[in-house]
Order: C-alpha cells, then structure tokens, then sequence
C-alpha cells in the first residue's frame, strides 16, 4: 500500500468512523468523538476534517448542529446572507480561523493583514489585539450598512470559539492522518 495515494472517498475507510471504530486513530479515538461519529455518519473527507476542528472546547459546542445540519434536521442559517460564500461548506458554522479571516474582509473591509492579526489575537487570546481591532470591524460593518446587533452577534459568537478554533490546514494534516490509519484499519 502506498499510504500517500491511498483514494480519499473508501466506502469501508468511512464506515470505521461511522461505527466509532476509532480506537487508536489518531485525534478520533475518545469515548466522546466516537459517540459523535457515530451520529455524524461521515461519508465525505471535509466532514473529518471538520470534526476534528470543532471537538475542541469552545467549538465544540456547535457539533451537535454541525450534524444536524449536515443531515438535513436543522436548517442552515447564515447571520448574514454575504456569509454562505465562506460558510456553506460547514453548513453554516464558522470552523476555521481562515473563515474569520475572509469574513472579516468580506463584512467588515479588513485588508488581508488585519485579518491575520484578527486570526492571531483571537487564537493566543491577545485582548489588546482584540480591543483594537473590534471597534474597526464594528466600523467596517456599519459602513457596508450591515444591522449592528447582528455583527455584535458574530464578533460574540467568534470570540467564543476562536481562541481554540484551528486553522484548516492544521485539521486536514490531522484528519489525513486519522484517515489514513482507518484505511489501514478497514
């Protein structure tokens, strides 16, 4: 087996995590992912990726809606409509740190560095990066006339999670890993 062409899309590989058979994969083996797998029944890659991004404190509170909506049980909602171009993938949950990041070029006219420095003092929970940069978005948000108790809901919901959000690219080497075991496995 070449382990780095292994296909992404193996019907047995998803039925390993679909069953919670995980124990000794990688990032996926705890009694309480498993019981998630379980009812996330994943059957694409991004879903691992996904999870293994929210099963962190603080984000792991959406999980629960994650597959809800992924199974068509609750409806996908967007605060705002300009939001389903970055959040249509995870059914309407703000995941990764890169999701911020374009969302607040979108919504609020950051420029790519103030974006990362959002990303960065949400991440190492730096306040005073924080305190500086959230009256800007507030700002960038009125300007594109966007309703403020809305964008105070967003920056509300980003603080919670983004000081232990993951960066996409983190997950998927996680989540490649955790496949590759299962397939291994299966």
């Amino acid at each position: 087996i070449d382990i780095d062409t292994i296909p992404l899309d193996d019907l047995e590989t998803f039925e390993v995590f679909q069953k919670g058979e995980t124990s000794g994969i990688f990032q996926f083996s705890s009694d309480g992912m498993k019981a998630h797998l379980k009812h996330l029944k994943s059957d694409k890659f991004d879903d691992l990726i996904a999870m293994n991004a929210l099963y962190r404190p603080g984000p792991m509170e959406y999980i629960p809606n994650y597959i809800k909506r992924k199974h068509g049980m609750e409806e996908i909602e967007y605060d705002l409509a300009e939001m389903e171009e970055f959040l249509s993938g995870t059914y309407g949950i703000t995941v990764y740190q890169e999701q911020v990041m374009l969302l607040s070029q979108k919504l609020a006219g950051f420029s790519k560095g103030d974006a990362d420095m959002l990303r960065k003092g949400m991440g190492k929970k730096i306040d005073a990066i924080l305190d500086k940069l959230k009256p800007k978005f507030f700002d960038g948000c009125a300007e594109n006339s966007f309703d403020i108790n809305i964008v105070d809901k967003i920056w509300t919901d980003w603080e919670a999670f983004a000081s232990y959000a993951f960066n996409k690219s983190h997950s998927t080497c996680y989540a490649l890993i955790a496949y590759q075991t299962a397939y291994l496995k299966a």
